[in-house]
């Protein structure tokens, strides 16, 4: 019995620990096709203020990820790509066929700068 009440309480402490240890949480997906380019990612609630500082530098815009939101993002005048993000949770959708090259650099830029400050 006094077995059982031990093998109980050390999962019990296992299974908290791995409840609450999450926060190295993070999966980054692309998808670049000819007519679009899709990025998303999802991680821990706790890097969103980073991301979000590392955005209002790179856009130089400030953007409330923890909140949600959705809206087109100017790049250059003729260049925008779409932003939906909430705490923990970012994708930005390009359109190519409606924009440039430059304009295309500087998202697949922007994107490359977002996966290094979430896996730092």
């Amino acid at each position: 019995m006094k077995n059982i009440f031990y093998s109980i309480a050390i999962l019990f402490a296992a299974l908290s620990f791995g409840c609450h240890g999450g926060g190295g949480y993070l999966s980054i997906s692309t998808q670049d096709t000819n007519s679009s380019f899709k990025f998303e990612a999802k991680y821990a609630d706790g890097k969103t203020a980073k991301l979000e500082k590392y955005l209002d530098s790179a856009l130089n815009n400030e953007l409330p990820l923890d909140q949600n939101i959705d809206l087109f993002v100017n790049l250059n005048g003729s260049d925008k790509f779409n932003l939906k993000a909430k705490k923990g949770w970012l994708e930005i959708n390009f359109d190519k066929r409606n924009s440039s090259l430059p304009g295309y650099m500087k998202v697949k830029k922007l994107t490359e700068g977002i996966k290094k400050k979430l896996t730092e």
